[in-house]
């Protein structure tokens, strides 16, 4: 066949292809354009062939496209690359351009065939999803949640790099791990109701979404709380109906779920000490009574016992608002007159010792040692020392290199028969703020004459 009859059978198939069709020289210049080219950017067919198309390249995308196209002639490889070509109504459309070179027998290249396939609908699309995927995971970065996609079938759960970093897990990506693996992580006391969540959304398939928190335990030992939702994907029909993945997010809880703690301890603290108010009200007025000479006597007694009650109150009321929280320092001494005055002003002689050199308190310890010394100081007037006419109380300190050890010797009041079987809420109160806040020990002595508290206290903590 001759050469010319391939040609004209090569121009009649160019012309009838959906695609920008092009031919160049083995040196690149181009000596054909189909019609379809002609008539999607307008320019003239008349013009010489090589002199106008790269007008119609989009400027971003010339210096990419003439490398490529450098490349291709130089290697002879196929060519391949994404531009945009400006139409004749002046917009400009994504397409795909791929190029294959022609040889003879002896592997020379004789020409280039290329083609320009219109992907722009392709590219909005996958520019949209793109846009989606950015914005869903500025939502998750916002919202401090991770995602993870539970396959039924392989019995994996894979998580992003946020679920990683939640269970303590480096290196970015997506990493996949068997559901008993990540089963395991979960703290003993909550793993049960978790796996039963998991079974149901497995075994009754429904289109519900699944809502849960539970702890986890790092390699560390430090417990996280997470709060995870999902919902279910189902695949076929009717009684064949089941579920096929789960997929949800996970974020981490933990400080929230710490402060509703804080909020009940708080509520608890507070129920305490009002039901101790109102016991120590009414012990000042039975004391009162039983001591004034006069009416008077004892109004003036009692108002001013009351006064002193509420001023130590002020002292170990919990900080409920912002401001309440800067609570002024004070020093050792000067905190236990006002948390003991209420009670020692109850009866003759000298009933409160105060002995010990001079310990500064800071503003987060005189609360949390406030809070102590008033419950040792509302169970005794209850049931210790301060409950009787006769009882003295003895608050002695020394300091011991970095170490500040108080002792709190109650005596004349009712005897003690034995130690308590049962830790009220006040006292671990007390020993929680001891141990845990202050840093220190707190050793109750349940002597025949009295209680004797010792406590240990390390000055660097004292002071902030």
């Amino acid at each position: 066949m001759a050469p010319q009859d391939d040609n004209s059978r090569f121009r009649v198939l160019a012309e009838r292809l959906p695609q920008l069709v092009w031919t160049t020289h083995p040196d690149g210049t181009h000596d054909y354009f189909n019609g379809r080219w002609y008539e999607f950017t307008g320019l003239d067919p008349m013009r010489p062939v090589d002199e106008e198309w790269s007008n119609v390249i989009h400027p971003d995308d010339r210096p990419q496209m003439r490398e490529k196209w450098r490349q291709a002639l130089a290697s002879g490889a196929s060519y391949e690359i994404e531009y945009r070509i400006r139409g004749a109504d002046g917009a400009y459309r994504w397409f795909l351009g791929r190029a294959l070179p022609m040889r003879d027998e002896s592997g020379a290249i004789l020409r280039w065939f290329g083609t320009s396939t219109d992907i722009d609908r392709q590219k909005n699309a996958e520019d949209a999803l793109r846009r989606l995927g950015e914005q869903h995971r500025l939502a998750l970065d916002a919202a401090d949640l991770g995602t993870w996609d539970y396959n039924v079938t392989t019995g994996t759960i894979s998580w992003d790099e946020r679920s990683c970093a939640l269970f303590g897990l480096e290196g970015g990506g997506i990493r996949s791990l068997p559901l008993p693996d990540t089963l395991a992580w979960i703290h003993e006391e909550d793993r049960v109701r978790v796996e039963e969540l998991i079974r149901a959304a497995m075994t009754r398939p429904s289109d519900g979404h699944y809502e849960t928190e539970y702890r986890i335990v790092l390699p560390d030992g430090t417990i996280r709380w997470l709060q995870a939702r999902w919902q279910t994907a189902l695949a076929g029909a009717g009684e064949d109906r089941r579920t096929v993945r789960l997929s949800g997010v996970i974020g981490d809880v933990t400080r929230r779920r710490a402060f509703e703690d804080n909020q009940q301890l708080l509520t608890r603290e507070l129920n305490h000490r009002v039901k101790n108010l109102f016991a120590i009200a009414s012990g000042m007025v039975s004391m009162t009574a039983r001591t004034a000479r006069t009416p008077k006597d004892m109004a003036d007694a009692l108002r001013g016992r009351l006064g002193a009650l509420s001023r130590a109150h002020e002292l170990v009321r919990p900080a409920l608002t912002a401001a309440n929280q800067h609570v002024q320092g004070t020093t050792l001494d000067k905190l236990a007159s006002a948390i003991l005055a209420p009670y020692t002003q109850i009866g003759p002689g000298e009933r409160l010792v105060l002995e010990g050199p001079p310990v500064a308190l800071g503003s987060q310890t005189t609360t949390s040692l406030a809070l102590v010394l008033h419950e040792l100081a509302t169970n005794a007037a209850k049931y210790g020392c301060l409950s009787s006419a006769d009882g003295q109380l003895a608050i002695r300190w020394t300091i011991d290199g970095d170490v500040v050890d108080l002792t709190w010797t109650e005596s004349g009041g009712p005897a003690v028969p034995e130690e308590p079987r049962d830790e009220g809420f006040g006292s671990q109160l007390a020993r929680k703020s001891i141990t845990g806040q202050l840093g220190g020990a707190l050793v109750h002595d349940w002597q025949v004459g009295g209680l004797v508290v010792r406590m240990s206290l390390p000055v660097a903590r004292l002071v902030l």
